[in-house]
């Protein structure tokens, strides 16, 4: 089990009014990681901690619930999601005195609620968890820079740093000296050990060390400077974000002869892309002209996951850049990308970006919000590009002429059918290789409005 994954609490899933939940026993601040449907006697080999077990107890084991949930606990289940009115019609006490004893929440599930309802309902609270853990991410790196700025700046970054991961904050120097700290306390031997182990490895060495007690970890400050903390045992992804961003700017800071450029410039130029989608375009256009970066106006935001692109201002999930340089990115983009429509740096917004990269499949990697479409972003210089990309793979003059018509009777299959002198289920066939050739689905309204104007387009360069 991961421990820097996004959580919710149990009691997040029994205040959802629709579910219909009842805790039967044990705590609801439990945390639940995922939800796991199993009727085996034994399922904790498909488990791998903080699972909330949903299951209608078709099958009682043959050892009872008693054994049944020692092994759950066992496995570090969070607790038991129990479905009455099918096979039983209420959760079994023998199996409530259990959990109680082991430590394990119980939850009835009522007949009208399916199980597929609450992993759903779980799914959303994890997304919208993880959404909170990276705006926090971004609040503090924003918060960190500001600290870097102000007087005695590595000191007010090492207290910033403490605070977010809520322990302890150390600056080293290679042989483990204390250059600066947030406590008296000397740094771990752990820590010190660690330091040897890695110090040589280079500008972006990193260690780390995770026990039942607590976190350390140590990060490459430059080439002469280490930044140690030690949290919780739990450090969230947020808070790993912050430590990155921290020891990057104590290098900045205190070795600035020693600077990387390799190392230092993607921190800041990330700083540059959370400023403006923050709405803080006017601090952004500072940090960038100081750092000799051109902010395009307007801004296309894009959610991209993969090969960063050269051309674009690149933060850690969001880009920017101006329509033309986002439309040359995606030409050969290998990975997965979302783009909301242009708009002026100051209303910049990275929500449509966010909803189209969503949409996104190992089909369709790149998908434009609002139903924009590549001709948006380019432009009519761009347009007979854009088109012949986004119609390669329908070389079949048939296979193309069906789509013309299938367009032209906007989706109707009959009068299509009819048009192109064909049975229903040889336009279906066509359709279907169309489809999987262009890599996105004519049912979609987005989708065939950017093949009719591809279509378009080619038609009139052609005439």
């Amino acid at each position: 089990m991961r421990h820097d994954d996004p959580v919710v609490l149990l009691a997040d899933l029994l205040s959802t009014a629709s579910l219909d939940l009842r805790l039967v026993g044990g705590d609801p601040d439990v945390p639940v990681r995922w939800v796991a449907t199993s009727e085996l006697e034994d399922p904790t080999p498909f488990l791998e901690g903080g699972e909330l077990l949903l299951t209608t107890g078709l099958r009682v084991p043959r050892e009872g619930w008693g054994a049944w949930v020692d092994r759950l606990a066992g496995a570090g289940a969070a607790g038991v999601g129990f479905g009455v009115g099918l096979s039983h019609r209420a959760v079994p006490r023998t199996l409530v005195t259990a959990a109680r004893t082991a430590g394990l929440a119980v939850v009835e599930v009522p007949v009208p609620t399916p199980f597929i309802a609450v992993s759903r309902r779980l799914a959303d609270l994890l997304r919208r968890s993880e959404n909170e853990a990276e705006a926090a991410a971004a609040r503090a790196g924003r918060d960190l820079a500001a600290a870097a700025a102000g007087p005695d700046g590595a000191r007010a970054v090492l207290q910033r740093t403490a605070r977010a991961v809520r322990g302890s904050a150390w600056l080293l120097d290679a042989a483990g000296t204390v250059l600066a700290a947030t406590t008296s306390q000397a740094p771990p031997a752990a820590a010190l050990e660690g330091l040897r182990r890695v110090r040589d490895q280079g500008a972006r060495a990193a260690w780390r060390e995770v026990t039942a007690t607590g976190t350390l970890t140590l990060r490459a400050g430059g080439a002469s400077r280490w930044l140690l903390v030690a949290a919780g045992p739990d450090l969230p992804r947020a808070a790993q974000q912050t430590v990155g961003t921290a020891a990057a700017l104590l290098d900045l800071l205190t070795a600035r002869p020693a600077l990387d450029p390799a190392v230092l410039t993607p921190v800041l130029t990330a700083g540059v892309v959370d400023l403006v989608l923050s709405g803080r375009s006017d601090l952004a256009a500072r940090l960038a002209a100081a750092l000799d970066l051109r902010l395009p106006d307007p801004v296309v935001v894009v959610r991209w996951s993969g090969p960063q692109a050269p051309d674009l201002l690149s933060g850690e999930h969001h880009a920017l850049g101006s329509p033309e340089a986002v439309a040359d990115a995606l030409r050969g983009w290998t990975g997965r990308a979302g783009t909301a429509r242009p708009a002026p740096l100051a209303r910049a917004d990275p929500r449509g970006a966010d909803a189209a990269w969503a949409r996104t499949t190992a089909q369709r990697p790149v998908v434009h919000a609002d139903g924009s479409t590549l001709p948006d972003l380019l432009g009519p210089a761009g347009l007979q590009a854009w088109a012949a990309g986004r119609l390669e793979g329908l070389q079949d003059p048939q296979l193309r002429r069906t789509v013309e018509v299938f367009l032209a009777h906007h989706g109707a299959r009959q009068p299509a059918a009819d048009a192109l002198g064909v049975h229903r289920n040889t336009l279906r066939q066509r359709l279907a290789r169309a489809e999987q050739r262009l890599g996105l689905s004519l049912e979609d309204p987005t989708d065939r409005a950017e093949v009719w104007l591809a279509l378009t387009a080619t038609r009139s360069s052609s005439a």
